[in-house]
């Protein structure tokens, strides 16, 4: 009997002592998880802010059409040369300045390039034939707005606005007076679309590269008026149509004067 009761109380000590050590560890377990620092959130990247204006270069190629109408001289409004193909390569500077907004970029850009950009035809009959005319230009300069979409980083936009041209038409034939040259500026509308990426980023500026596409039509401006009389020839007043497609690339160098700010998302 008193092996049975001492089995009893054995087991009942054992049951409090197991108890008092799960106890002890609980609280133990505890205190070294209040001791262990919460890890701290990730911090969120800051949005890439257009804002700001901005200066930079550009270059890339121009692609465009012209024809020479005969203005005066009972041949008026006969094609002196038909429509023909001008082209040539172009490189400049550009400056801008962006607000953004909700995502929404709105801009107001303008740019200057040089280019080589010509193209010449035969003159066609009842025209002297073996008398060229040639349209080049020789200067481009666009004012346009930008309304834009940005993705971060990227920005997709598109532009319109008015654009001109320093150009001059040759009309040349060396058996007979050889070459003379008359100096025009055209002025027109051009519009079209591009996408700009923000590259490098600091506290003071941004890099930004951007690649897009204009169409311009300058419509018709009048040369040699009034017509030229020559010995054995005269040059008669023409208008000129003239029209580009342009394809070209950009690096932007974006300022922020107050140090860089995120963009009301």
């Amino acid at each position: 009997m008193s092996a049975r009761v001492g089995c009893v109380l054995g087991r009942a000590k054992m049951k409090k002592t197991l108890s008092i050590f799960a106890a002890f560890l609980g609280v133990t377990s505890a205190a070294y998880a209040a001791d262990i620092p919460a890890k701290a959130p990730s911090p969120t990247p800051a949005a890439f802010d257009w804002s700001g204006c901005y200066i930079g270069v550009e270059g890339g190629g121009t692609w465009g059409r012209s024809e020479q109408v005969a203005a005066a001289s009972a041949f008026s409004g006969s094609t002196i040369t038909g429509r023909f193909g001008l082209a040539g390569g172009l490189a400049g500077g550009t400056g801008g300045c962006n607000l953004e907004y909700n995502n929404f970029v709105f801009g107001l850009e303008d740019d200057f390039s040089w280019t080589n950009s010509h193209g010449s035809h035969n003159d066609l009959p009842p025209f002297v034939t073996t008398t060229l005319s040639e349209t080049q230009e020789k200067w481009l300069n666009t004012l346009r707005g930008r309304v834009g979409y940005a993705i971060d980083r990227v920005m997709l936009y598109g532009t319109t606005g008015f654009a001109l041209a320093g150009t001059q038409v040759l009309v040349s034939n060396p058996a007979v007076f050889g070459t003379l040259v008359d100096h025009q500026v055209h002025s027109g509308w051009v519009a079209g679309a591009g996408v700009e990426w923000a590259a490098w980023s600091a506290p003071w500026a941004d890099v930004t590269f951007k690649v897009e596409y204009l169409h311009a039509d300058f419509g018709s401006t009048l040369y040699f008026n009034p017509s030229v009389v020559l010995p054995g020839a005269t040059i008669v007043t023409r208008e000129t149509h003239l029209s580009d497609d342009i394809v070209r690339a950009g690096v932007n160098l974006k300022f922020n004067p107050g140090g860089g700010t995120v963009a009301s998302k």
